[in-house]
Formats: C-alpha cells, structure tokens, sequence
C-alpha cells in the first residue's frame, strides 16, 4: 500500500514538474518594437518650461487661501507662450483657475480625446531648500537637466501637451476628432479643479474614448532581472481615506507619571497596526504585469515562478514584498503620517492624536479598512474615525483589451525602444479618478524614466524625457483620427 502511495505521489510530482517547465519554457519574452526616430523639441519648449516652473503655483491644504497672484502670473504666461491655442481653441475656465481647451475635430461621430494634468504644485519644506542642488523654483537648466518643483509633478504633463498641440497647430494641424485639454489647478489638495470640469463636461453630454493623465512611467529597475523597459500603464486607482486616531487620560506632572499615559496607549495601538500587514492579493493587472514581463527574466527562478502563478503565487508575493512599491501592488496600505500630543516637557498631556493613511487595494472598502485598524489595534481607548476633505474608494478598472489601452501600447511602441507595456494600480490619487464618470478609457501614463525628486528634494527633468514627453503626445494626436 504505501508502495503503491509513493508511486502515485511520485508522478503526480513528476507531472507537476513537467507542468511547471514546460509553462517557463513557452514564456517567450514581448514582442520587441523599434521607436520611430523622435522630433526635436521646439526651439522655445526647454525656456517655456523653464518659465513655468519659475511661477511658483503651489497648491495649499486650505484652498480658500490660494496664491492668486502666481495663479494670475500662470495664466499670462500660457497666453504668451501659447498664442496659437489661444487663438484656435476655446478655453473656459472653471473654478477661475481650471482649464478646459477645446480643440474642435472635423468628425462629430468620434467621441473626443481628454489629454490632461495639473500645474499645481507641493511646497517645498523651508529646512530642505538647502539640500537642493538648484533653486527649488529657480527653473535652471544645466546637465542637460531641468531643474524645480513641477518639473516632473505635474508641469511636464501641461507643458508637454501645450507644446505639442501649439506645434501642430503651426504645422496647420487639424485632428478628425476633437481634442479637449483639461488642466486642474488644485490637485494636490482636493482636486476640485478636475471635479467642477467633469461637471462641467457631463453638462454639455461629453463622453471621451481615452482619458490621459499622469501616473505611470517607464521603469527601468522596478523588476531587476528584466533589462528592458517597462512602461507601467496605471489602469486603476487605489481607494484614499483619512484616520484619525485619538486617546483621552488624565495627564499630570511629568515627575509623578502613572504606568501608562496617553502617549503609551496610542503609541502601542500604532506599534500593533504597524506590525499586522493587511491581507494581500495579486489583482488582474497585477498579474498581467507579471505575464507580460516574466518572458524577459534574465534569473531562471523567477521566470519560473511568475509563469506559474497558480503553484508559485505565495513565494512571487513575498517576493513583491521586498520593496515598498511591490509590497503596496498586492495590499492596501496603512501608515502615520502625522503625531501631535504634549504642550511643555514637564506636563503629561491628558490626549495624544495620530494621523493615518491608507491607500485601499482594488476589492477592499473603507469600511474594510476601519474593521482592521479596530481589530488590529483592539483598545476600546483607542478612539477611531475618518477625517478630511478627500476619500474615495478604489476606481474601477480600464479593460487591458480596451482600444484605449491598446492605442497607449502602441504609442508606447512608437516612443520606446523594446519597451513592455504593462498595466498597473495606481498607488496615488489622482485628478483623472473622478474622469472615469464620463470614460471607459482612462489610463495615467507619461514616458519619463524612472523620474526623482518629485514631492521631494531636487525635483527634476531630464531634456531627453521632456522630449520624448513632446513627441509621445504628437503621437496620440496626430493618431486621433482612428476608430477605437
């Protein structure tokens, strides 16, 4: 009996083995294109991003108390730049700040195109100016690099997209579909820019085939094994919510402490939160990202393990989790971001007050998300609710098989050489995410290399990416005209 036990285990391992090899062996790695040979930038592209960044549009937390005056400044500056948009298509303002430019089509039977962004940007902490190699927004221009906040976040999107549009229009461009530039002025803050736009657009009964926006870019070190570049196509947005996290105790001298303070209590629930992940799954895209790259795998083990999911799926997941972006791929996140509690060193305060933030996975509700923080925590003391302006559940998901994704592959093809297209969840929120009420084809994408510095210190943009930024954009619009 156990002989025969040993036999029937023996080639149900032989079997599995041969399952497993053969599924490695016909990965084949993607399809390789070669890039057409790219326009060079308009003669005034590198000075008018440098004026761009140089106006220091920075969106505050409270929005009442915008900088009106840079805002102004913005708005002159696109007027000069651009005449020729100015001149041939219909802007409208929404929310004083917000743009929408209409490039009107010749073929009303098309539905339009949304090519999109934001020219807000973050500040610059006052301590980091000093750590800066150039002028946070001195917009300087040295080793072929463009330097300052809103290089890469998110002017290059708008500047990109008004040069390309302005130079076409000088060529007597005419698109066969029509064109709409939507730009927000608030999104990193509360993004209401983009929402009164799409109200605005819903009004006028626009629907939009492809919807483009900022997002995911070309890598070149996120999966080490593969040499060739990846363009990481978000096709979803993580959910965002907001706790905050509160104790209340009798606090006292600090030369008479008790066992336990406000402090101790909320510091412990925070130290337990942190230290039990949330569950983790591998999403559609997330799966397909792995397909798609597995074939280029220069290392035999992880080739074999991403072509067989169904057997490997445990150890690719811990394998994910070894850096922060492939760990937040497979879960939702939870982190302090902020710790307020005491007023003088030698009081115990009576409340401590922590700030939590998550990005919600794709499948997961907010709901979800506070069940965890609860049970995690499990201190009744421990107060929880959801605060802020802005939460939002995870975004639906573009179909990788729609003709919006496939058009972002092929102009990807036409920009990169042997690059491999492949979709993403968004981890950060976007203006686009509220777009998804009038498009099936959103898609959050701009052909920067592995970019730096943006929310950070010496936020910059390589010449080459702003050019290649220039004629990917061409692309999608000279190619407008097809039928999707």
């Amino acid at each position: 009996m156990l002989k025969k036990l040993f036999v029937a285990i023996s080639l149900l391992v032989i079997i599995l083995m041969g399952i497993v090899f053969f599924n490695t062996l016909r990965t084949k790695p993607w399809p390789s294109h070669k890039a057409l040979e790219m326009e060079a930038l308009p003669d005034s592209a590198i000075v008018h991003m440098s004026q761009a960044i140089q106006i220091a549009t920075i969106s505050p937390e409270d929005t009442s108390h915008i900088d009106t005056v840079h805002f102004d400044q913005f708005r002159t500056f696109l007027e000069k730049a651009y005449p020729l948009v100015h001149q041939h298509l219909t802007r409208t303002l929404i929310k004083n700040y917000s743009y929408v430019f209409e490039w009107k089509g010749t073929d009303s039977s098309l539905l339009p195109f949304i090519l999109m962004g934001h020219y807000d940007v973050v500040p610059v902490e006052a301590s980091a100016v000093k750590l800066w190699t150039a002028k946070p927004f001195g917009g300087e221009v040295k080793d072929s690099i463009i330097w300052g906040r809103g290089s890469v976040d998110d002017k290059s999107n708008v500047i990109s997209i008004l040069e390309a549009t302005e130079a076409l229009l000088q060529k007597g461009f005419t698109p066969k579909r029509t064109i709409l530039l939507c730009f927000g002025h608030n999104e990193e803050s509360t993004g209401t820019g983009a929402i009164e736009i799409v109200k605005y657009l819903k009004s006028k009964n626009i629907k939009a085939d492809l919807v483009l926006d900022e997002g995911g870019e070309i890598s070149t070190d996120k999966i080490k094994d593969v040499k060739r570049p990846i363009a990481m196509i978000g096709v979803a947005e993580k959910g965002y919510v907001t706790f905050e996290l509160s104790v209340e105790k009798t606090g006292g001298h600090s030369s008479i402490p008790a066992k336990e303070t406000a402090i101790d209590i909320l510091t412990k629930a925070l130290y337990k939160l942190r230290n039990k992940p949330t569950p983790s799954s591998l999403q559609t895209p997330v799966r397909e990202f792995l397909a798609r790259s597995s074939g280029s795998s220069e290392t035999f083990v992880n080739k074999l393990a991403m072509s067989n999911l169904w057997l490997f799926q445990f150890a690719v997941k811990k394998i994910l989790s070894y850096t922060p972006e492939g760990d937040a791929m497979q879960r939702t996140t939870i982190v302090p971001t902020i710790l307020e509690s005491g007023v003088r060193e030698n009081v115990i305060p009576t409340n401590a007050r922590a700030v939590v933030n998550s990005r919600i996975i794709t499948g997961e509700t907010t709901k979800q998300v506070q069940d965890f923080i609860v049970n995690a925590i499990d201190d009744e003391r421990v107060k929880i609710k959801i605060i802020g302006d802005f939460n939002t559940e995870p975004s639906a998901a573009t179909d990788i098989n729609s003709p919006a994704f496939k058009m972002m592959e092929e102009a990807v093809y036409k920009t990169v050489d042997d690059a491999i297209p492949v979709p993403f969840i968004m981890l950060g929120a976007t203006d686009s995410r509220v777009y998804r009420e009038i498009s099936n084809g959103v898609v959050n994408f701009a052909p920067l290399v592995d970019s730096k510095g943006y929310h950070g210190i010496d936020e910059r943009l390589p010449i080459k990416d702003f050019q290649r930024f220039f004629n990917f954009i061409t692309i999608i619009i000279k190619e407008s005209d097809k039928k999707l």
